[in-house]
């Protein structure tokens, strides 16, 4: 028996669980169910609860009107079954599996090569469109760099109640002027971020937990994102925040993280501008037990930070206690307002008043501690701060830089830690579409002071010297260096 969860009864009433803090479509006459089950059949008449197609990638083909339904039964969706990637999802339409168990049966595993305008060349699961929503899935994508949901620009998006787990690279990824509600999902064991937000992309992310991941979230671009009440716990870093974003942060718990809980750096064309909280809105975040520092300023501008919890001897950098409003254009969604927290609730540090003066420096103490993740500038002098192994392109900027892997990155193929790159020195443009027609995904890397071309990442020496070898058959001189 095919189980489909969450049915819909009443096709003329839909509502959903999350209707109040997300899109949702307007129903209609002409609204849809389309019933997919890895145990159906891909034929033109299939899509009934009795004859489901058997992939997604079928259904979507047969079915793209706005307002369909797509709604997946219990089981695994890959190449396996049939699956083509990445999936479009259409304008308009909801991928729908199991939301009342975050869609723990219902897994689409696999991605495909995706050319995105601002990010060129990635491996994508799923590309979402305008006014789509997904919800009720587990999503996997752990093909080299490969990234779970990739919103290029897509506007009012809606992403509730699913699993990001074991993506090579990021759970979900916006860029351009992306804009999405991203609500009560699961984020864990990702290499990349669990989420990253970049472009001048906006939204909400509220009531997530990301765990045991590179970076909870990367925040970086232009990006004015609303972060509220999310569990960011055991990651690498919690949230790295770069360029000129200007993240709202409130009630979230950042903790337990490896390295730091938050993240700021400097870039060349500005510093983020995060708003902690103000006197007009409290912060009212939690910061606790992250292994160097709850927060880690590393610009010289205060970060507005009035009514969080946070012990004053695991802050670096200056936060400003006081600050009137908002610095972000950036507008929290017209929901119930958080709690108050007095400014009590941010302790001073023992030679300071509890009532602080409107800027606090709170310098390092003596360590030796890890490196922050640092800004990479690209050679037409852009920066670009989030450190995660990516092509780094803004429209009509033809050379992109790139940062490096969080140390602990492992090979998909293997689960060991990565140990050799294989790179083609001082790649022209001629060399570099040669090295694309082998390998398609190569792209640019900074290392000491020089630009080569990534063709791979190993874990084992062997199959690094396989890829010079099939190079050096084409005439292309590859060389193997150390990953980190």
């Amino acid at each position: 028996m095919i189980k489909f969860p969450c049915l819909l009864k009443n096709l003329a009433g839909i509502v959903f669980a999350l209707s109040v803090v997300a899109p949702v479509f307007e129903a209609s006459a002409s609204t849809k169910v389309i019933y997919i089950s890895p145990q159906g059949v891909d034929n033109i008449d299939s899509g009934s609860v009795n004859q489901p197609f058997r992939t997604i990638s079928a259904a979507i083909a047969n079915h793209p009107q706005e307002g369909t339904i797509f709604q997946l039964a219990d089981g695994s969706y890959s190449r396996t079954t049939g699956e083509n990637f990445p999936i479009l999802l259409p304008k308009g339409t909801i991928l729908r599996g199991n939301p009342s168990t975050n869609g723990n049966n219902v897994i689409i595993n696999g991605g495909g090569r995706f050319v995105s305008p601002t990010f060129a060349s990635q491996n994508i699961a799923i590309v979402a469109a305008h006014n789509s929503r997904i919800e009720g899935i587990t999503l996997t994508n752990n093909n080299p760099r490969g990234y779970g949901l990739w919103l290029e620009s897509s506007r009012n998006v809606a992403i509730a109640n699913n699993n990001f787990t074991r993506n090579t690279h990021d759970g979900i990824f916006l860029t351009g002027n992306a804009n999405a509600y991203i609500g009560n999902n699961v984020f864990a064991g990702n290499t990349g971020s669990g989420i990253s937000a970049l472009g001048t992309s906006t939204g909400e992310i509220r009531d997530n937990r990301f765990e045991n991941t590179g970076f909870g979230l990367s925040i970086g671009q232009q990006s004015q994102v609303v972060l509220v009440n999310n569990n960011v716990l055991r990651n690498i870093d919690g949230i790295v925040i770069s360029n000129t974003a200007q993240p709202i942060l409130r009630g979230n718990v950042i903790a337990d993280n490896q390295r730091n809980g938050l993240v700021v750096l400097t870039g060349t064309n500005g510093s983020p501008r995060p708003d902690l909280g103000t006197i007009s809105s409290v912060g009212n975040n939690t910061f606790r037990n992250n292994r160097e520092f709850d927060i880690n300023n590393a610009t010289t501008i205060p970060i507005a930070a009035v009514g969080n919890q946070v012990t004053a001897s695991r802050v670096k950098g200056a936060l400003d206690y006081r600050a009137a409003t908002t610095t972000s254009n950036s507008i929290i969604s017209n929901r119930p307002a958080t709690p108050a927290a007095p400014l009590a609730t941010v302790p001073a540090p023992n030679n300071v008043a509890a009532n602080p003066p409107a800027t606090l420096f709170i310098p390092a103490p003596p360590a030796n501690n890890k490196p922050l993740p640092s800004s990479v500038v690209s050679p037409n002098g852009n920066s670009t701060a989030i450190v995660i192994e990516r092509e780094y392109a803004k429209p009509n900027t033809s050379r992109p830089a790139v940062a490096a892997l969080p140390p602990t990155a492992l090979d998909p193929s293997t689960g060991k830690a990565f140990q050799y790159r294989v790179v083609v020195a001082n790649p022209s443009n001629s060399i570099t579409q040669r090295v694309r027609t082998i390998v398609p995904d190569a792209f640019r890397l900074l290392r000491s002071g020089r630009y080569v071309l990534q063709v791979g990442a190993y874990s084992d020496r062997p199959t690094a010297d396989s890829l010079v070898s099939k190079l050096a058959q084409s005439g292309l001189r590859a060389e193997i260096i150390p990953f980190r």
